[in-house]
């Protein structure tokens, strides 16, 4: 009973925004838990249903095992109950199933598994991956899908595990969310969102619910704010306010994606948060150009 509450529970912040924070550094390069704990209760204080730590707009893959568990227990203590907590976890099987046990053991309500980004992950093989995470843990789990390759078959066999209770879908194909969600109906998989505000109005056309911000980090507000243009199914809100978005996240996709926390991180100092650089081999810092840019971006926020 205690694990089906705890799913249910898991399930109800998932509907909402899942907010991933940053991870910031002291100058010599260490992590600023100082710091990390007054963001997080930032995004916490702005009524974000789901708090990740450890995700991609954290830096996970360059963080060390280490570090990873202790913003694990920075974002527990920090949160304090008041909200759903996520870990993300990945890396090899083993080490996967090693932060698994070191989130539980911090006290988070669910883990995030990070789809492999080995270049010769097969799709078919995922599954056993997640299986073998899930095995080791009673932590409700939420698969996190990038590979275009996944069909609609391999999503049918990973709602077969029983705590693999939600799929964060970040593939640019709303049609193929679409198929996916016809060919598990029926199951208890939980489809959200997992390319940020931008995709989250025509992933809710096709059903999924809730989606992943990055957002929150610098403006928390306005993502809440999208969140209830599209639970009150007022699109044309919702329209207006992805288009205030649009060269945010426009920006987060320069370089391959390089810019992607870079760009979250810039905005955060430009707000008088200096959180320090991105690590490699995400790009460190924004050029004077693209600064002066994001800067006009924050500009026009602050007068909607």
């Amino acid at each position: 009973m205690a694990i089906q509450e705890a799913s249910m529970r898991v399930k109800q912040a998932l509907l909402g925004v899942s907010g991933v924070h940053v991870t910031p550094y002291l100058a010599d390069g260490r992590i600023n838990n100082d710091l990390l704990a007054e963001v997080i209760d930032d995004i916490t204080n702005a009524g974000v249903q789901n708090i990740v730590t450890g995700g991609n707009t954290g830096e996970f893959y360059a963080l060390t095992l280490g570090e990873i568990e202790n913003i694990y227990n920075v974002a527990v203590n920090s949160v304090s109950g008041r909200t759903t907590v996520t870990a993300g976890v990945g890396r090899s099987i083993h080490e996967a199933v090693h932060l698994t046990q070191a989130a539980e053991k911090a006290g988070v309500d669910a883990v995030m598994v990070h789809q492999p980004p080995d270049p010769f992950a097969s799709p078919r093989m995922l599954y056993h991956y997640i299986e073998e995470i899930s095995r080791n843990t009673d932590l409700p789990v939420i698969a996190y899908a990038r590979n275009p390759g996944l069909t609609p078959e391999h999503f049918i066999k990973l709602s077969e595990i029983d705590n693999v209770v939600a799929v964060k879908y970040a593939v640019p194909d709303p049609l193929r969310l679409a198929e996916c969600i016809r060919a598990t109906k029926g199951s208890s998989l939980q489809w959200i969102c997992g390319l940020a505000e931008s995709w989250a109005l025509p992933f809710y056309a096709y059903g999924a619910r809730g989606f992943t911000s990055g957002l929150v980090n610098i403006n928390a507000q306005l993502s809440m704010r999208f969140y209830q243009a599209l639970e009150q199914a007022n699109w044309e809100e919702a329209r207006h306010l992805v288009d205030q978005i649009a060269g945010f996240e426009e920006m987060r996709t320069f370089e391959q994606n390089g810019t992607n926390v870079t760009v979250v991180k810039d905005a955060m100092r430009l707000s008088g948060k200096d959180v320090g650089p991105v690590r490699p081999p995400g790009v460190d810092r924004l050029d004077d150009g693209n600064l002066q840019r994001l800067q006009l971006i924050l500009e026009q926020w602050k007068k909607k």
